[in-house]
């Protein structure tokens, strides 16, 4: 089932934000062949952000690297730098299971983006198999996601709050997108660097990881760090009738 993000909702402020952003930086409704496309100001902002960090890379990442250094020798667990010069965020994972052997790997790791273009950052769990065999005397491995933990929940629970709190005190204001929203579509959303014909808004915020896997499953509070399961519905007696 295809989910669709609204850009205008007066309802949330995160979600109504995040649609400000989109449209900011995106011509909606353009195709990346039209040559509107990258004459659209917010498109020129995002060719500056990739252009600076493709031709001063080592400046521009070592902030992040950094940081991935100090979550590596202070969570006590595998930390990989997952950031490209062509995408839109600083992105990394910490692994909490790996196993593999000859025919099969499976690995349960968290995932977490910093946005380029705006003050989010998201953060989820992965449980990944992967099938491995050779093509062309090449080992390659085919990947799947077999569900996604949007949440602190269970196993994730203790490495999620952690990155999450050294998140926040490295990047203030920042605000975490659930990713349950990152994967809804945008209607008429084409970003650069994804050849999808219509794009997700983690394709605009943050980076392409999702265009080559079909998530069905997740586990935890849905829309977690969105403020919509905070909201309590109170159900009252209606008033007496006047008698008179």
């Amino acid at each position: 089932m295809i989910t669709y993000f609204t850009l205008v909702n007066p309802y949330n402020s995160l979600f109504n934000e995040i649609g400000e952003t989109i449209k900011t930086h995106y011509p909606i409704g353009i195709p990346k062949d039209d040559p509107n496309y990258n004459e659209y100001p917010g498109i020129k902002k995002i060719d500056a952000v990739i252009e600076k960090n493709v031709t001063d890379n080592k400046r521009f990442n070592e902030p992040w690297k950094a940081f991935l250094k100090k979550l590596k020798s202070t969570a006590k667990k595998r930390v990989y730098n997952c950031s490209y010069p062509n995408e839109l965020a600083f992105s990394g994972e910490l692994i909490l299971e790996r196993f593999q052997d000859a025919a099969l790997s499976r690995t349960k790791k968290i995932i977490f983006s910093v946005s380029l273009i705006g003050s989010y950052y998201t953060i989820y769990g992965v449980d990944e198999t992967g099938i491995k065999d050779i093509w062309y005397d090449r080992p390659v491995e085919y990947k799947a996601i077999n569900v996604i933990t949007e949440s602190p929940y269970r196993e994730f629970e203790e490495k999620f709050n952690y990155l999450q709190f050294e998140i926040e005190a490295q990047f203030p204001d920042y605000k975490f997108v659930p990713v349950r929203i990152c994967l809804s579509y945008v209607q008429g959303l084409q970003v650069p660097w994804s050849n999808q014909n219509e794009c997700r808004v983690h394709n605009a915020l943050f980076n392409h990881f999702f265009d080559n896997y079909d998530v069905r499953y997740f586990r935890g509070e849905q829309y977690y760090g969105s403020g919509i399961n905070k909201i309590k519905v109170e159900l009252r007696p209606p008033p007496e009738l006047d008698s008179k």
